[in-house]
């Protein structure tokens, strides 16, 4: 079945897909959509100021996470589920999302600092950097509608 949404493969995706880092997935439209709907909806959960700055932290990066996922998978392929690969996740999905350089290392830092706080050493996010992660989250859907305005109908 052939589906406005699906891409092609890229020469780099390709090369990940043929090292074991990536793998081909039967594409599902309404799979590529949710993508899209659960990071708008993860987005919108973390601006809620009545949630604590945890919350609003880990509801933003789960967001952009989505949006990350969802470019990949649009070409349709995703992780073969190794361990730590959100890190090569965020670093394609930041490049097909065509996001900068500084947003894209904003957010990889992210990225380490989540598992920091959830896993390693659990802590309290100051409300800053929960906003600043808010933010960052919603610069990286606002150009993915951009990028891909067909997955936001």
């Amino acid at each position: 079945m052939h589906s406005p949404l699906l891409r092609p493969i890229t020469r780099e995706l390709e090369l990940l897909q043929w090292c074991g880092q990536l793998r081909t997935i039967r594409f599902n439209e309404y799979a590529a959509l949710r993508f899209a709907t659960n990071a708008i909806q993860a987005l919108r959960d973390a601006r809620h100021t009545d949630r604590n700055p945890m919350g609003q932290y880990t509801m933003a990066y789960e967001g952009v996470y989505a949006l990350c996922l969802g470019s990949i998978y649009r070409h349709g392929l995703l992780p073969t589920g190794q361990v730590r690969q959100r890190p090569l996740v965020i670093q394609l999905g930041c490049e097909m999302l065509q996001l900068s350089f500084q947003d894209r290392d904003k957010i990889l830092n992210a990225s380490k600092y989540r598992e920091l706080i959830t896993c390693d050493a659990p802590e309290p996010v100051e409300a800053v950097v929960a906003r600043d992660m808010v933010v960052l989250g919603s610069r990286a859907l606002a150009q993915a509608r951009r990028v891909y305005p067909d997955w936001f109908l």
